[in-house]
């Protein structure tokens, strides 16, 4: 009798890469991210298929999230060399030459006689043609280049400085003043960025950053005829540079103009079908002009192409159920990349629910997609879901929790304090080491000031973190009251090395954080009263304040700050 032959119903990690290389192949780059994700689920130490998935980012244009991949894998003593390549390769793309350069030196130096040698040549001499003619020029570039990283991750006083040298070298520079702009708008400067945008229209009244800005500056105003009316003077077939279209396709998305939102997208598609942002204003928008089915396909790719996006997964909930019901609801969807009051409950009650878990069950959770698609959103969210995720993410540990929290330190938006509690985090999981962050669009390596100590942090002290936070961004309305406090609870809980005594009074921790922060701003604090509030002695505050004190200044001197409550 003929032995029979059993086949394996689950495929190994290997046939979904052919199909991935397939599709790659036929530009069917969609399918080859769903196959190489598979395969990377199934076998996660494979690097060919990491850098697989950052060439196929590469090919569709999303140069920055192909970065993103082959920089997680930068601290991996097994990275693939080939990586070094990819990373120049993408930064030329960006026009990025001076980064391009470094990692293409750094590939040659390695692999002098590698696949990809003879490319990385030719690419050096083309930057070698394309360098600076004078030093100034450089030097402008730099400027440039540095405030709009700075503006981009929020560090507004970096910006603005920046910004402003940049100026007083070349008043010219057209790109540089509109981008103050909207750096004095940020900080709530109207009339300095008034005073930018003017002198912008008055040199090129069709300036499509300028009118684009106007439109913006009316809109928070509440003046929304006339930002409208700033944004009808440019005219869609006259806008070619892609930031350009970017930046207008924004601009009429804030103003809810459908039609001329789809046209403008359809532009942006010619060039660059996969970009993220704009893939989820089309889907908005064609939500909006009673185009289910093509929203929901819209939200479908959007999901593929970034499938950690929360915003992605409503939308496509959104749209599928317009389609079964026949009736949308609601009847429009906002055009904002910042989630509403539901999804903000809702990533809320993730995280509670989360923190109330032991750690091994917060890791085994964390596995689930839908899941980490929360805490993503906590991550990028209020600055309370963000210090909540992080200690959560802490005490989680895992391979899970230990991307997503290199992904912030390599964050272009994320501030430079947040990177540093990630980055404090990353060493109380002892993750391995180096570590690497984004700093003005510059990927650099970064060192830990933290002593070592567990991850078992009790939930009082937590609760204390976010009470804090909670009381600061009510109360001040100000985010560096926030980072603030929270910085100064985690140099307390670094300073204790292991050692979690008992907390009596949270209030009373609370408030002496308010208090510091106010003799901080220069304000007198009234010790008495915050006292009162805690419901305990001005004797007890003022040894909270010493203790926190105390604290903040061993870290800052690489000590082990204080020794207990």
């Amino acid at each position: 009798m003929t032995e029979k032959r059993v086949l394996s119903f689950q495929p190994e990690s290997g046939f979904y890469h052919k199909r991935a290389i397939k599709s790659i192949d036929k530009a069917d780059f969609t399918t080859a991210l769903k196959n190489l994700r598979k395969a990377i689920e199934m076998e996660p130490e494979n690097l060919s298929y990491r850098l697989d998935l950052a060439d196929t980012y590469a090919r569709m244009g999303l140069y920055e999230r192909s970065n993103l991949e082959i920089q997680l894998m930068f601290h991996l003593k097994s990275m693939p060399t080939e990586a070094l390549f990819g990373m120049g390769s993408n930064y030329m793309a960006m026009g990025d030459y001076d980064q391009a350069e470094t990692m293409l030196r750094a590939y040659l130096k390695v692999e002098p006689e590698g696949e990809f040698a003879g490319q990385a040549e030719d690419a050096l001499d083309y930057i070698a043609d394309c360098d600076y003619e004078t030093e100034l020029d450089r030097e402008l570039d730099e400027l440039s280049m540095d405030g709009k990283a700075a503006l981009d991750a929020g560090d507004l006083d970096h910006a603005i400085e920046c910004l402003e040298r940049a100026l007083e070298k070349d008043p010219s520079m057209a790109y540089v003043r509109n981008n103050l702009a909207v750096a004095y708008y940020c900080v709530g400067d109207m009339d300095r960025a008034w005073t930018q945008l003017k002198h912008v229209l008055e040199q090129d009244p069709l300036d499509v950053h300028g009118r684009c800005n106007e439109s913006m500056f009316l809109l928070a105003d509440g003046k929304r005829e006339e930002a409208a009316q700033a944004v009808s003077k440019l005219r869609l077939e006259r806008i070619e540079e892609i930031d350009e279209l970017f930046k207008y396709c924004l601009a009429l998305a804030d103003l809810g103009l459908d039609e001329q939102l789809a046209q403008a997208l359809k532009k942006i598609f010619l060039s660059c079908p996969y970009d993220t942002s704009m893939l989820y204003l089309w889907g908005v928008c064609q939500y909006n002009m009673g185009k289910y089915t093509e929203s929901l396909r819209a939200f479908e790719k959007l999901s593929l192409t970034e499938p950690g996006s929360l915003l992605a997964v409503w939308g496509a909930r959104m749209a599928a159920q317009a389609v079964r019901d026949g009736t949308p609801s609601p009847a429009r969807l906002p055009y904002t990349f910042d989630l509403d009051q539901e999804m903000q409950a809702e990533v809320q009650r993730a995280l509670d629910a989360l923190l109330a878990e032991e750690p091994e069950n917060m890791a085994k959770r964390l596995e689930d997609r839908y899941t980490q698609a929360l805490v993503r959103a906590a991550l990028a969210g209020t600055d309370s879901q963000m210090g909540q995720a992080v200690l959560l993410l802490g005490s989680a540990a895992g391979p899970v929790a230990e991307r997503l929290l290199r992904e912030i330190l390599l964050s272009p938006t994320h501030s430079t304090f947040f990177k540093q509690m990630v980055l404090e985090t990353l060493r109380t999981m002892r993750a391995p080491e180096p570590f690497y962050s984004l700093q003005d669009g510059k990927l650099v390596l970064v060192r830990s000031r933290r002593v070592e100590f567990d991850r078992n942090i009790p939930k009082a002290y937590i609760r204390v973190m976010r009470d804090a936070v909670n009381r600061m961004a009510e109360r001040y309305n100000d985010e560096r009251a926030v980072e603030y406090v929270a910085g100064l609870w985690a140099a307390y809980i670094m300073g204790l090395n292991c050692r979690y005594p008992k907390i009596s009074n949270e209030a009373a921790w609370v408030m002496a954080m308010e208090g510091l922060y106010q003799q901080e701003r220069g304000m007198a604090p009234d010790w008495a009263a915050l006292a009162a509030e805690a419901e305990c002695t001005q004797r007890t505050m003022l040894l909270r304040k010493k203790k926190l004190t105390d604290a903040s200044a061993g870290l800052n001197k690489g000590g082990r700050g204080g020794n207990g409550t």
